[in-house]
């Protein structure tokens, strides 16, 4: 099927995962991040025989205010010079394609298509969860951002913009103690812990959180993360609609400092 909502899959439990995106077979795990863009075909599975749990973040809302929304579930493939009906695609590409073409950041083929599915997105249809470890550990001693910690935004590797035009990506880390000034913005956030525990302070109100719990941060809402543990980082898997907020140059940012002095950030 496919559909004009974009939509990602964060992988939570289960390595047998799968999606299949515009001809690529994609199997992940835990914290592998997988595309299934704007009216790219798709389809969702397991293999291997053992269960599989992820969390699915779209921009429904979005286009369906918008009036945008549309599906399509007749998926056809040439055969023989003739239209047929399939339920599953033919694989068109390796399934480590999108790590071979756009897994090193500041390297790109030249000798590919870069607009699969359309060019409506990125085309680097999953993220893998090795690389944006490698990442955080490399800056797990940085001074980090006192709002947010240390935050690593997922990018198309053909712009350096977000993932998709209306919703973006990004993994944020609390250190061990850690805890965040006081920040609001524009946008709309979705936190889901990946790792660790604590508590997040939303406009005024304390709610605690375990992994894999969800986290809704509605936009405008004064906010603060703390981790709970001495010892042990917190990392959050985070969604933003700021993509669309900032083309219409509605988005913005405040914080405020340890004197509780009030600071614009964007």
């Amino acid at each position: 099927h496919k559909h004009s909502p974009s939509a990602i899959r964060f992988g939570l439990t289960g390595k047998g995962n799968f999606t299949g995106v515009e001809g690529e077979d994609v199997v992940f795990g835990p914290g592998d991040m997988v595309l299934t863009p704007n009216d790219a075909w798709h389809n969702h599975g397991t293999v291997g025989g053992e269960q599989a749990v992820n969390l699915s973040v779209l921009d429904l809302p979005l286009v369906e205010t918008l009036h945008a929304v549309h599906f399509d579930h007749k998926y056809t493939e040439m055969v023989d010079g003739k239209e047929v009906e399939k339920k599953v695609q033919t694989a068109r590409y390796p399934g480590d394609y999108s790590q071979r073409i756009y897994g090193e950041g500041g390297l790109m083929p030249r000798f590919v298509d870069h607009k699969r599915g359309g060019g409506l997105s990125s085309p680097m249809y999953v993220y893998r969860w090795e690389k944006m470890e490698a990442v955080l550990d490399a800056h797990k001693d940085w001074d980090g951002d006192p709002h947010e910690g240390i935050v690593i935004d997922y990018v198309d590797p053909t712009t350096g913009g977000p993932v998709f035009h209306t919703i973006n990506f990004y993994v944020q880390m609390l250190r061990p103690g850690e805890r965040t000034l006081p920040q609001r913005e524009t946008a709309s956030l979705l936190l889901a812990p990946f790792r660790g525990n604590g508590h997040s302070i939303i406009d005024g109100k304390r709610y605690d959180w375990n992994q894999f719990d969800t986290i809704a941060i509605p936009g405008g809402s004064w906010v603060e993360h703390v981790n709970g543990s001495s010892s042990e980082p917190v990392i959050f898997f985070g969604a933003t609609d700021a993509p669309t907020q900032k083309a219409l140059l509605l988005y913005k940012r405040w914080g405020r400092n340890q004197a509780g002095d009030l600071l614009r950030l964007v």
